[in-house]
């Protein structure tokens, strides 16, 4: 590393379009965006997801099944890109959806746990990271 932007310069481009494939083995392959940074997406769509029940988060009143649900359409309307050799209980694919995606989530929550991480780790889509995921 030759300067501070080697250790923080994110690509923006990884992180709003192309993204970021999480390998879970044999078991396939997810496709993420950033949650946040050059995905403006996220916040936009988060915003308006959470405006009905603005209230109810300032009174603390929000159910957590609502609000995970919540979160939940909003990862994948605007994180997922896609997946390949996600299978079901009984082993066929899951052809990708937001509507599948959401499934998936609420099926798995510590699924959508580690999605989530992943996309809000500023590392994973930093410039010089991805190039050395690239030469290997």
């Amino acid at each position: 590393m030759n300067s501070i932007y080697d250790l923080f310069a994110t690509d923006a481009k990884a992180e709003a379009e192309d993204g970021l494939v999480l390998d879970y083995g044999s078991f396939g392959r997810i496709t993420i965006r950033r949650a946040g940074g050059a995905n403006k997406g996220f916040a936009r769509v988060l915003e308006a997801k959470l405006r009905p029940y603005r209230r109810q988060i300032q009174a603390g009143t929000l159910e957590e099944a609502v609000a995970e649900r919540l979160l939940a359409e909003v990862y994948a309307e605007t994180v997922l890109i896609g997946w390949q050799g996600i299978r079901d209980r009984d082993g066929q694919d899951i052809a990708f959806s937001h509507r599948a995606a959401v499934t998936l989530f609420t099926d798995l929550p510590e699924l959508f746990r580690d999605v989530q991480e992943q996309a809000q780790k500023a590392a994973n889509f930093r410039t010089a990271e991805i190039e050395e995921s690239a030469k290997n």
